[in-house]
């Protein structure tokens, strides 16, 4: 039947009613209005003579794919108006999450112009599950769905929280959930701190464009005194940038700020096939400001040392070049030491394949830099190698071998160096290391075992900078490294000999026990190298690890470095994991005293999982060198496909200027995806 108005009704079955001027069908049919929305019915009914349709059981499909279900609804021909009571409709899939279910419930319903107008409505974006409420819900005297505009207008508003209202709006809308991105009001938050009183703020997102977009956020103190943030993206094809500062006007006419800005470009060089030069100012108009404030942003990744840096990265299949200007500010130093300045430093390493035929790899590296710190030290390094790296080779007997050849020639320069002796000085070194090693294997039906015994002897006849109170520390990961020293300047002179053996044991293809052990033994003692490991002694510490895994309940580790007697420990370091059922339990053990870190602390995280939703967690650490506990966190969560909530206790003892230790008690809500708030302290 083709009604006025290109109305379509498609059926197996229609009656004309020519007496009572009447079009019905009793059985499943289809019907396309004017705007190309489709209608599923049960039944319908349409009267000529006042155009209206009525329509029983309806599934209504609109052109953006939002569902419509309602058991008795009107379809107006003349006014294009649609009617109707009971309904649900089901948004278009959400471009935020693919497991939320956005849908509209309601009494009554009204739609025309391309808009839902409900009526007793509720709406939410979490999945369907079995609870009759979902976790939670906007309900509203009236909602207004826009399909141009794709936003939802809410009038008198409730957020239920599993059908318990907890936060009223007279007036409310955001995007529906078919938008990606759009400019509005975030959740806002309330803070907190000993330092600073407490604060409310209120986030502000515009969207300039499809690649560009800024974050407004005012804090305002319960004093006299307020901040603003302000973060500025914008992403290229090539490029990309970011700027985050913020201003604190205090009640005294005082302010305080920072600037961080982060930019990177990608170039496309003939010489290279990938290159990038980034750049990179952070600044702060007071020392503690970023850590008292609790100022937060991507690109602030250390508070307490700021990094302005001129960056070119450089690669393509046999070369990479790097080169940096580098600004450091050490927040915690005094004013006339805390710079560092690094004008340039450069790396360049290239292989070099006219050496193909050696049964190995040749390899250029060349790194330098220019320093000034201290206010009057200044240090110039140029450092040149070339490494031969031969293929391994493995004989009839089953040794696996492999020779490394160093030739490094060092050049430095320096003025009020505590570091180099010499003020202009150039060398020349070398080093030869041969590696072998005897992979054992022995397998079972279930077990697999495997042994490998390895040795490293290397010599050169050089003699070592004097690096003796460094922080290089040796352990089982980097004992059997050509550069285990970590320090590019030097070799190691003499000869030694380092040897060790790694064992593990696999069950099922997993492995459940894993242990390496390795020293080193000296021709002759080499006072220059670091005294941390005693590596320059005729007997090395023994290093070594310990990993044991005999099921999915229990995970221990253990490293360790014991001194050449084998009765002091210059470190250790314990971790264990214990899973029963739904309590996870976690300790860590570090013990350095001996080294120049001198840090010793044991920290515990333990969590209780009470279901797939709620969880209770606790985390301390207490410092054994001051015999303190820096802190406490203890906090209970409850978590969704689409609602987060905790309750949060923590306690901080960290002390430093004008930040003060804190104690807090706080409610934080997420309610996805219109984002996170944290409520004022609770204490």
């Amino acid at each position: 039947v083709d009604l006025e108005n290109n109305i379509i009704i498609k059926s197996e079955r229609i009656f004309y009613d020519l007496q009572n001027e009447i079009i019905y069908s009793d059985v499943e049919s289809q019907i396309e209005d004017f705007n190309k929305n489709n209608y599923f019915v049960k039944k319908f009914k349409y009267d000529l003579d006042l155009e209206l349709l009525k329509l029983e059981n309806l599934k209504f499909l609109d052109v953006v794919k939002n569902q419509l279900a309602s058991e008795i609804a009107y379809l107006d021909i003349k006014s294009e108006k649609l009617a109707g009571k009971d309904l649900i409709i089901n948004l278009s899939e959400s471009k935020i999450n693919p497991e939320n279910n956005p849908r509209l419930k309601g009494k009554s319903f009204f739609y025309e112009n391309n808009k839902f107008l409900v009526n007793k409505g509720n709406f939410t974006l979490c999945k369907i599950r079995n609870e009759k409420c979902p976790p939670w819900t906007i309900s509203a005297e009236t909602i207004t769905h826009d399909n141009e505009e794709k936003t939802i207008y809410y009038d008198n508003a409730w957020l239920k929280l599993y059908d318990k209202p907890v936060l009223y709006f007279p007036k409310f809308f955001h995007p529906d959930p078919s938008v990606k991105r759009r400019s509005g009001f975030l959740m806002p938050s309330f803070n907190s701190s000993s330092s600073t009183g407490s604060s409310t703020q209120i986030p502000y997102y515009v969207v300039f464009s499809d690649r560009s977009d800024i974050t407004l956020t005012p804090r305002i103190y319960d004093h006299d005194k307020a901040l603003i943030q302000t973060e500025y993206r914008e992403e290229r094809k090539n490029s990309s940038f970011i700027v985050d500062t913020s201003l604190l006007k205090d009640g005294d006419n005082s302010s305080k700020n920072h600037i961080f800005i982060n930019q990177k470009n990608n170039f496309n060089l003939n010489s290279f096939s990938e290159s990038e030069l980034s750049f990179r100012f952070e600044k702060t108009s007071n020392d503690t400001y970023l850590r008292s404030h609790k100022i937060k942003s991507p690109i602030i990744k250390d508070k307490e040392t700021l990094r302005n840096t001129i960056s070119f990265n450089g690669n393509n299949e046999d070369t990479n070049l790097k080169t940096d200007f580098h600004i450091f500010e050490n927040l915690n130093k005094n004013k006339s030491d805390r710079y560092e300045y690094i004008y340039p430093s450069y790396e360049l390493e290239k292989r070099l394949n006219f050496f193909n035929n050696f049964n190995g790899n040749v390899n250029f590296l060349s790194k330098g830099s220019q320093k000034k710190y201290n206010t009057n030290v200044d240090e110039q390094v140029i450092i040149n190698d070339v490494l031969f790296s031969s293929f391994p080779k493995i004989n009839s007997k089953g040794f696996k071998t492999k020779t490394n050849l160093l030739l490094k020639n060092t050049n430095t320069n320096s003025n009020n160096s505590s570091k180099y002796k010499s003020h202009n000085d150039h060398k020349i070194l070398t080093l030869a290391e041969i590696n072998s090693s005897l992979p054992l294997i022995k397998k079972t039906d279930e077990n697999q075992e495997i042994l490998s015994p390895k040795l490293s002897l290397r010599y050169s006849p050089n003699e070592t900078k004097n690096i003796r109170n460094t922080d290089n520390r040796i352990n089982i990961s980097n004992i059997f490294d050509l550069n285990r020293l970590t320090d590019g300047e030097t070799v190691e002179g003499g000869g030694s000999l380092t040897y060790g053996l790694d064992y593990s044991k696999l069950r099922k293809n997993k492995t459940f026990f894993e242990t390496k052990i390795a020293n080193v033994i000296r021709v002759s003692e080499n006072n220059d190298l670091p005294n941390n490991s005693k590596l320059g002694k005729k007997t090395s510490d023994l290093v070594g690890s310990l990993k044991y895994n005999p099921n999915s309940f229990l995970t221990l580790e253990y490293d360790f470095s014991q001194d050449e007697n084998l009765k002091d420990n210059n470190y250790q370091f314990f971790k264990s994991e214990l899973k029963i059922n739904n309590l996870v339990t976690s300790f860590e053990y570090l013990d350095e005293q001996n080294t120049s870190n001198k840090e010793h602390y044991l920290s515990n995280k333990t969590s209780y999982n009470f279901d797939e939703t709620k969880n209770l967690s606790y985390t301390t650490r207490r410092n054994k060198k001051t015999k303190l506990t820096e802190f406490y966190n203890l906090v209970y969560e409850y978590k969704n496909d689409c609602l987060k909530a905790s309750l949060e206790y923590n306690k901080d003892y960290y002390n430093d200027r004008d930040i003060k230790p804190e104690e807090n008690i706080f409610f934080r809500l997420t309610i996805m995806p219109f984002g996170q708030t944290k409520g004022p302290n609770l204490k």
